[in-house]
């Protein structure tokens, strides 16, 4: 068989451990390697052995001759690269999680069901020995009935804001259980046919601080699920504790039997079956069932393997993606499992946000390639030839991010001021959470002290801006009318947006919001007419901009 031609992204991290999977496959080659530190990347190429090398990821999709791509970057650049990729008709083998907001897993779904190409999510913990055998156990029928279980993902990572500045903000920034695969892959896996509909959680409040003393968010967040066939789900999550690591601690329970792992080395896991148990106080090491239920895949595979990574589970989901490359078998984590692995922990952030609510969990499956745009809104792109803008501020003013310790009374009156109505406390709150770190931009009156604009700088891909920066929730006092504080306000969006990596930035809008339209053209914005709709709109938009 040919081999397949892979490329990778972030190869000068994590991205790098993927070789040794990829060469104890035999299966598959190393192609290209892309990773946006120019610095690293030619001891990346080197290391690795890959004939080509990019900075950037758009130019290795256009230029290198692949079949597929590991996309092993941070998480918010999961989705937007997915989608380019699978666009591109490759196919994807993404880390974990899926996407970092309910709106961009839901463009990606869109992307995965349009392309023929295989989408698969890397949840390694799948693979892990241990788990593997619980889940030939469960398939076996062993269990009975699985209907309860718990998984705890406790790694301390406060040192990481360093030298990964991204966890500050999508893993140490934000309530809720965003990083939860490792914990619910398995456990899904478990409980076969069930699906998390709700999801409820709280934490223990800010207890740590960072190096520039803002306190880290979500210290051990406890998220439990409901699932559609009434079972149970207890996720904890903590990234900031001082303690011993313990990332895969797991239970379950059936009506004919229970398993629990290890909470500290030396310690055996454990397995009561009824069906094997003569004495139902007794436990039973689960190393003594090995010979019988580890499954064949770990049985035959060889030492090169099992040295690949995460205890040989880099290896198995590698071999199991190129299976689905080849459309010899669908891979395992494909993109309803992937979502249904990843949609609790987002769902779980708006849960945290509303003081631990009961909050419902989408089902991608729902989800389909109907899917254009959001809302029917206008939408404008910032395209790459344009020049960034000035944010020029006049004096008397004063630009900067918003407090949430301070700002939230004074920027809901000015979302009132500017006809949006009334914004209660947590829809400030959760707007700020949505926008990247210190992009949540204010402008204030220095007399008066008074918000006066705003404008935000988000992370939203989708199926129509893959890319996913955007300029949302621009508001102005009227009062302040004339002093160019709106388009100060974008303008510094429109460059932080650039700033921080974003290419082809975008907005949505209504059609009846001229006086911020006109803004947005000035600055640089174009109409994109994205479906048959849209000239007539903007003709009109046209029209009543020069009455």
């Amino acid at each position: 068989m040919e081999q397949l031609r892979i490329g990778i992204v972030g190869a000068a991290g994590r991205g790098a451990s993927f070789k040794a999977a990829l060469d104890a496959s035999g299966e598959a080659v190393l192609h290209a390697v892309c990773d946006a530190r120019a610095d690293a990347l030619p001891k990346a190429q080197a290391t690795l052995g890959a004939r080509e090398a990019y900075v950037d990821f758009d130019e290795m999709i256009d230029r290198a001759d692949l079949h597929a791509v590991v996309i092993a970057t941070p998480m918010p650049l999961h989705v937007p690269q997915s989608i380019r990729a699978l666009s591109a008709g490759l196919h994807v083998l993404s880390e974990v999680p899926a996407g970092v907001s309910i709106d961009e897993c839901r463009a990606l779904t869109v992307a995965a069901r349009r392309s023929r190409a295989a989408y698969m999510m890397a949840e390694n913990y799948t693979y892990i020995r241990t788990n593997a055998i619980v889940r030939e156990m469960v398939a076996r029928g062993l269990f009975g009935d699985t209907y309860f279980a718990e998984a705890e993902y406790v790694h301390e990572i406060r040192k990481y804001e360093t030298f990964t500045p991204w966890r500050r903000h999508w893993q140490l920034g934000l309530p809720g259980n965003t990083y939860c695969t490792h914990s619910l892959g398995p456990v899904l896996q478990w409980m076969p046919g069930h699906r998390v509909t709700q999801v409820a959680c709280a934490g223990s409040g800010q207890r740590h601080i960072d190096s520039t003393g803002k306190p880290f968010e979500g210290t051990n967040n406890l998220t439990l699920c409901r699932t559609d066939k009434g079972g149970l789900i207890k996720l904890r999550l903590d990234l900031l504790s001082d303690r011993p690591h313990a990332m895969t601690n797991y239970q379950l329970q059936g009506a004919d039997g229970c398993y629990e792992s290890a909470r500290a080395p030396g310690e055996p896991d454990r397995v009561w079956l009824r069906a094997r148990s003569t004495d139902a106080n007794a436990w039973t090491p689960l190393a003594d069932l090995a010979d019988e239920f580890l499954p064949d895949y770990w049985k035959h595979a060889s030492e090169q393997a099992k040295a690949a990574g995460h205890g040989g589970g880099d290896y198995f989901e590698v071999m199991d993606f190129l299976a689905a490359c080849r459309g010899t078998r669908p891979a395992p984590i494909g993109i309803d499992a992937a979502m249904d692995m990843t949609l609790p922990g987002l769902a779980s952030q708006q849960s945290a946000a509303q003081g631990g609510a009961w909050v419902d969990v989408p089902d991608s499956r729902q989800w389909t390639a109907d899917y254009v745009h959001r809302d029917g809104q206008l939408n404008m792109i910032f395209p790459d030839r344009a020049a960034t803008p000035p944010a020029d501020v006049p004096p008397g003013y004063a630009l900067r991010p918003f407090d949430a310790a301070r700002d939230v009374p004074a920027y809901a009156a000015l979302m009132n001021k500017a006809g949006f109505g009334d914004w209660p406390p947590d829809r400030v709150l959760s707007t700020s959470r949505n926008a990247l770190d210190s992009g949540h931009l204010v402008i204030e009156h220095l007399e008066t002290r008074a918000l006066v604009a705003t404008a935000l700088a988000n992370h939203s891909p989708s199926a129509l801006h893959p890319n996913g920066g955007e300029l949302g929730w621009v508001a102005a006092d009227p009062a302040h009318a004339g002093r160019g504080l709106g388009r100060a306000a974008c303008a510094a969006v429109v460059a932080l947006l650039r700033t921080r990596g974003y290419r082809r930035l975008f907005l949505l809008t209504d059609d009846f919001r001229l006086p911020a339209i006109a803004i947005y053209l000035r600055l640089g914005f174009e109409p994109l007419l994205h479906n048959n709709a849209m000239p007539i709109r903007w003709d009109a938009v046209r029209t009543a901009l020069r009455r």
